[in-house]
This record gives C-alpha cells, sequence and structure tokens, in this order.
C-alpha cells in the first residue's frame, strides 16, 4: 500500500511539474536575432534593446546578437546605440526571428536643387488637358489629350520643365499610364497595353499585348528585386490581401504576409445578403437595387488599402488595418514590424495612401479634412507621421512625392478640359 501511495504521489509531482513546465512555455515567449547596420550590414554590438515599463533587457554581444524571453505581447521592443537612430518594432506572434537594421545617425542623401516656385503649374496648356502622368529617373511622363479624347499624345518632361521627347498623336483612346514592377511604362486602351520606348526626342509604342493577358502577367506584380518578384493576391472579397513571392531562377512560390480587415470580413460573414451582393460583380438593373449595391460595393465594404513597395534593401508591407509596417529583406524574409502613430481624429481622417519618394526613398501619407489635404512624413524607424505641408489646392488628385517636390494633378475650374500637373515644394 505504501508503494502504490508512493507511485502516485511521484506521478502527481511529475504531472505538476509538467504542466508548470507547459504553462510557463506558454506564457514566455523567446525572441532571438541579429542587429546589423543598415548602410556595412556588418553585426552591431553593445545594443540595448529593452521592452518600456518592464525589466525585459538585454544588451547584443560582439557578434550583434540577442536573445530575451517576454511574458505579455504584442509589446514594443526599443531597441538604441550611440550614433544610430533608435528604433521601436512591434513584437507578436508573427516571427521570434528577428533581423534588425539600425540607421547610422549622420547618414545623409545628396540631394540635386531644382529652382522652382513654392507652388508652380508643372504642365498647363491652353489646348490640351492631362489625363494620367508618371515620374521615373528624373522625367515625368504626361499623356494628354484634347477635344475629349479624340486627340490624344504621350510627352516627356524633364524635373526641371524641359520637353524631352513627344510621341505621335495616337489612333486609339487611352485612359491610363502603368509601371509594371520591373519599371517599364505601358500606355494602356480599354482593350490593349502598349509598351513605351524613348528613342531619342520620340516616343515609340511597342509591344502591343491584349489588356487580359496584360493583367495577368503584369497587373499583379507589385515589386522586383535581382532574385524575387512579389506579387499580390485580393482575397475574401476585397477585404484581404495575400502577398507572395517567386524565385526569378527557380521560380519557386513563397508566402510572405497576409493582410485583412478582420471586422469587415466578421461583418460578411455575419451578413449573407451583403456577402451575396460584394460576390456579383455586374450591377443590378434596377434602381433600388444598384443603390443598395453600390453602398455595399463603394461604401460600406470597400476594398482595403494596403501595398508593398522595395524600399532601398527591405521590401515593405505597408499594413493598414493594423496600422503596421512589416519589413522584410530582398528576398521576403522577415526582419521586424513597427507601428503606424498616427493621432486619432475627429474632423477629417487619414487616406491610407502610401506614397514613396523613389529618389530618397522617404514615405509618407496624406490627411484629408473638408477637402483641404496635408501631407505627412513617415519616419521608418519610430513609425511617427510627421506634417510636411498642406497642399495649396483643394481635392488633388494623384499625388506624387519626388526629390522633396509635390506633384498632382488639379482640375482647373471653368474649362471643360481642365486637368492640369502642379508641384508644390516642401
Amino acid at each position: 500500500m505504501n508503494k502504490i501511495f508512493q507511485f502516485l504521489l511521484v506521478c502527481l509531482c511529475l504531472g505538476l511539474l509538467t504542466a508548470s513546465h507547459l504553462s510557463a512555455q506558454d506564457r514566455y515567449k523567446f525572441f532571438y536575432g541579429k542587429v546589423v547596420d543598415q548602410v556595412s550590414k556588418k553585426p552591431v554590438a553593445n545594443v540595448n534593446l529593452s521592452i518600456p515599463g518592464s525589466k525585459t533587457g538585454t544588451v547584443t554581444g560582439k557578434n550583434g546578437e540577442f536573445s530575451f524571453f517576454t511574458d505579455s505581447i504584442p509589446a514594443s521592443l526599443v531597441v538604441s546605440h550611440v550614433g544610430y537612430v533608435t528604433k521601436n518594432i512591434i513584437l507578436d506572434a508573427t516571427s521570434y526571428s528577428l533581423t534588425i537594421y539600425l540607421l547610422p545617425a549622420v547618414a545623409e542623401l545628396a540631394e540635386v536643387e531644382i529652382k522652382a516656385n513654392a507652388n508652380e503649374a508643372f504642365f498647363k496648356d491652353d489646348h490640351y488637358a492631362v489625363l494620367d502622368y508618371e515620374i521615373d529617373s528624373n522625367m515625368v511622363y504626361l499623356l494628354i489629350f484634347r477635344q475629349y479624347l479624340s486627340k490624344s499624345e504621350l510627352i516627356c518632361k524633364s524635373i526641371y520643365g524641359d520637353t524631352v521627347a513627344t510621341s505621335t498623336p495616337f489612333y486609339f483612346r487611352p485612359y491610363r499610364l502603368f509601371r509594371d514592377c520591373l519599371g517599364a511604362l505601358h500606355v494602356l486602351s480599354h482593350d490593349s497595353g502598349f509598351q513605351v520606348f524613348r528613342q531619342g526626342n520620340l516616343l515609340h509604342l511597342i509591344h502591343a499585348v491584349n489588356l487580359k493577358k496584360f493583367d495577368d502577367v503584369l497587373k499583379n506584380c507589385v515589386a522586383a528585386t535581382p532574385e524575387v518578384l512579389f506579387f499580390q493576391r485580393v482575397t475574401d472579397l476585397g477585404q484581404g490581401v495575400e502577398y507572395y513571392g517567386i524565385n526569378r531562377k527557380t521560380f519557386k512560390k513563397n508566402a510572405i504576409s497576409r493582410v485583412g480587415d478582420e471586422k469587415k470580413k466578421k461583418m460578411l460573414r455575419r451578413n449573407s445578403e451583403d456577402a451575396w451582393l460584394m460576390g456579383s460583380m455586374v450591377p443590378p438593373d434596377s434602381r433600388e437595387d444598384f443603390v443598395t449595391w453600390n453602398y455595399v460595393h463603394k461604401i460600406l465594404y470597400r476594398p482595403i488599402k494596403t501595398s508593398l513597395y522595395r524600399i532601398g534593401e527591405f521590401t515593405c508591407i505597408f499594413n493598414t488595418p493594423d496600422r503596421q509596417i512589416e519589413f522584410y529583406d530582398l528576398t521576403g524574409n522577415f526582419s521586424y514590424k513597427l507601428a503606424l502613430r498616427t493621432d486619432q481624429v475627429s474632423d477629417g481622417r487619414w487616406t491610407n495612401d502610401v506614397i514613396i519618394d523613389e529618389r530618397s526613398g522617404k514615405v509618407y501619407t496624406t490627411f484629408v479634412s473638408n477637402g483641404q489635404y496635408s501631407l505627412y512624413g513617415i519616419d521608418l524607424n519610430s513609425g511617427v507621421l510627421k506634417k510636411r505641408m498642406m497642399f495649396v489646392h483643394y481635392y488633388p488628385e494623384k499625388i506624387r512625392v519626388y526629390n522633396d517636390f509635390v506633384y498632382y494633378l488639379y482640375n482647373v475650374p471653368g474649362d471643360p478640359d481642365n486637368k492640369m500637373l502642379y508641384r508644390q515644394k516642401f
């Protein structure tokens, strides 16, 4: 009897120890990784890592490596070192392996000065209006037209305002310009796509392709690196996006991340009629049904805004539903993420647009209140948004930033073909 009792007691103690161990494993999360100089790519020793409001913290070793336990996620991790810009990143269950890049505090990019007024019409013509534009390598390509698109052509101007090249008038009606993930520029009509080729002072349209085939190949490719092409796929009736990469040599596909508006997805699951309307891409004939269909598609379940960009040595996913930026290396391996620190506002809204200055690598977004737009810079180390300027014109369209100039389209009042391209200096 004593032996049976002792055996049961031992089993009980082992069970309690195992349960305690499993509970501790479930409670404490183990994070590990390396801190690297963003410019030299060399490991950085003696970097301080700490979670504000807790006793959790560590210092990197001589090879830049670190590891620590924490009992509370999500949490904010502060990464600091003398001579480097302090970084605030998010700790959650996305990945317990981190590669953190620190930017030297003195790192600066050379700038080219462009003499221009604080606000000016970059393209304004008495006979032509601007249908669309793109900026690429110090060149601004403008799709211009007159007489309700009956006469359209493409022109190329330098960022100094000089006309560099022009096309002959088009024999078709274009509707937009498109830059693919490899950097090539295309003119799109309603049934075809044409690649733009500049030869001296002439612009040619080459490689015409059916628009459906064009969309199948290029529409969902959002970024490219020497090794990987990055794609996106819309899911959950527009309330989710999947990002994946395809190796350019092996053609192997790797999932990278998923972004979704969980509140809207939950609403769709609870409302079968809304889900049915969202699944119907063709508007109904009756006016009453069309109003409901349009409200569900354009207002209630507006597609989420999320994007992937290559910024320097990173591929960044802007997860606007969760107000986060996810950082990956150029092959798609996760590094870290940080929170977008936007203020709660009562008058106006954040547009969730992400604007990249391709020359400097700086990132911006916009805020609108009663038609007045403001440009905010996004700090890629802290996630803090800082106001840079207000637009002179109300309701600007297609906002781009290049070399610290803001370009945008604006409808000049009083003319039928009236859209012109303006730019404004910070």
